[in-house]
């Protein structure tokens, strides 16, 4: 069985510029998701993974649904989305507006699918969508084991065993128990800004970070000597920046 290589990212927050978003910021998205596209292609990745908070809002204009969508049919991957606490899998949720459920290669976790599975690689990705403001567990518990690779994707805020009580406050904690009860050989994370590997050393699991923060994606290799995850710089594209 050849390796898996899926390029994961996360909170890229694409929305329209306005009062509270000034042009430049708004710019960050979309250019992001241009970016983040770029490098999986660049580094013949066989998917794209977005954890969460792709689009800033529910209130995401139809033009700029229009360009996310074509960035992502353009880019000829396979894309498996999560929805985060921005932008919510609710009934009338942007991701049916956006037309991105009409393309084959998408794959939006509790909207059109409740798990993406890829027989050809051997894979398949689980997670649970934010469904709206209420807390939830991010993680819960996994599905049985079909293929040789399973990746869990969840959007929520880490939180190590010993700041567990005095963090109550926050929503959608993770804790090691769910990282470990997942049993998959990569947890995707999405939530934070920056980059970092969290949790249990015996747990591949690790935020992406924002494309503009960060400036970088998690390239995951699933090969049968084992999961290697590094930082890759993003990348552009000519003329690959809207």
């Amino acid at each position: 069985m050849r390796a898996v290589r899926l390029v994961h990212s996360s909170d890229l927050h694409v929305e329209d510029a306005g009062p509270h978003a000034p042009p430049r910021q708004a710019a960050a998205g979309i250019a992001g998701l241009a970016a983040v596209l770029d490098t999986a292609r660049a580094v013949r990745a066989d998917l794209v993974l977005l954890a969460g908070d792709t689009f800033d809002h529910a209130r995401v204009g139809d033009a700029m649904l229009s360009r996310a969508t074509a960035l992502i049919a353009a880019a000829s991957l396979p894309v498996v989305l999560l929805p985060g606490n921005h932008d919510a899998a609710l009934p009338d949720c942007l991701f049916r507006r956006a037309g991105l459920l009409g393309l084959p290669q998408v794959t939006v976790l509790g909207v059109n699918a409740g798990t993406a599975l890829f027989d050809d690689l051997g894979l398949e990705i689980w997670g649970r969508a934010h469904e709206g403001a209420d807390a939830l567990d991010p993680l819960g518990p996994p599905p049985p084991r079909r293929t040789r690779w399973q990746v869990a994707v969840a959007h929520g805020h880490y939180v190590p065993a010993e700041e567990w009580r005095w963090q109550s406050h926050r929503a959608w904690r993770i804790a090691d128990e769910a990282l470990r009860a997942a049993r998959a050989d990569y947890v995707a994370l999405g939530h934070w800004d920056r980059a970092v590997r969290v949790g249990p050393p015996e747990v591949e699991a690790h935020y992406s970070g924002s494309p503009d923060m960060a400036g970088t994606v998690q390239l995951v290799t699933l090969a049968p000597e084992g999961v290697a995850v590094r930082r890759e710089r993003l990348r552009i594209a000519e003329g690959g920046c809207p």
